[in-house]
């Protein structure tokens, strides 16, 4: 579940977290066993820099099979990554950054933690932690290695696109979010966030035919059609659209939680959904 906050303006880039939450009994961990499978670092970061990192002797773990690994993810999960580590504050004993890097080095599609690193990623480039604070491997790196760990999660495909986005790289944004359609299709948050990839990159006729299949199913956020307007490809824009409040949009989307502010960077557009 995820819902809404602040959304600061008309042109909206959703950005998409996934709660899942460990509902299940714990039960004592075996570092032992894991997935069976490697989960090497593979690609480039954005700096063109070959992806790197450390290995830990636990996991890895997929998260889509989670249920056999219950223990695992609790313990994980409770020291590793509390409400105060997800929200980039003070861990227990590190940085946060460094306990999000651990859960990610033991179960690298983890939805919540790529989410989290997403955003250690964004805020630090705006400059609000320390350059003396630096990740091990930046998001870039730990997204590749999701997706060449479990290629069939359409998470971290969702999660690159926005990233990718964010910096500017419209084609490599456009394909992940191509192929997280592709996995989960028909998804409208990732539809709505492609619609306005295809926007920038000025691709308004696949952007409208995209735009339709979002709004028929009366998705509340008016950013992707004021896009399109104001790029003389749908109507006029609506000004009271960029007037919405939160709780406008949380009236409308029962199922939704409430999100943290929107986050920006390379677009001044993004709006969190958590």
């Amino acid at each position: 579940m995820f819902k809404f906050k602040d959304l600061k303006n008309s042109a909206t880039l959703v950005s998409i977290v996934f709660s899942f939450f460990f509902t299940g009994p714990a039960f004592a961990a075996d570092p032992v066993k894991n997935s069976r499978r490697p989960a090497p670092f593979v690609g480039k970061d954005l700096q063109d820099h070959t992806c790197r990192g450390a290995r830990i002797p636990f996991g890895p773990f997929d998260y889509r099979d989670r249920q056999k690994f219950q223990g695992e993810l609790f313990i994980t999960e409770e020291y590793h990554l509390t409400p105060e580590i997800l929200n980039l504050q003070q861990a227990t004993t590190t940085a946060a950054i460094n306990d999000i890097q651990y859960t990610l080095m033991a179960w690298p599609n983890h939805p919540q933690a790529l989410y989290a690193a997403y955003e250690y990623r964004l805020k630090r480039n705006r400059g609000e932690f320390s350059r003396g604070i630096n990740a091990p491997s930046p998001v870039e790196c730990h997204l590749q290695r999701a997706i060449k760990f479990s290629p069939n999660d359409p998470v971290p495909y969702m999660i690159l696109g926005m990233l990718m986005h964010e910096f500017k790289h419209y084609d490599t944004a456009l394909k992940s979010y191509r192929k997280a359609n592709a996995l989960l299709p028909n998804d409208v948050i990732t539809l709505y966030n492609m619609g306005l990839t295809l926007v920038a990159l000025e691709r308004y006729e696949e952007a409208v035919v995209v735009a339709q299949e979002v709004y028929s199913t009366d998705f509340p956020l008016p950013g992707l059609r004021n896009k399109l307007a104001n790029a003389g490809h749908w109507g006029k824009p609506n000004a009271n659209d960029s007037k919405e409040t939160s709780e406008d949009v949380r009236d409308q989307l029962t199922e939704i939680e409430q999100s943290e502010a929107p986050l920006q960077n390379g677009d001044a557009d993004l709006a969190v959904i958590r």
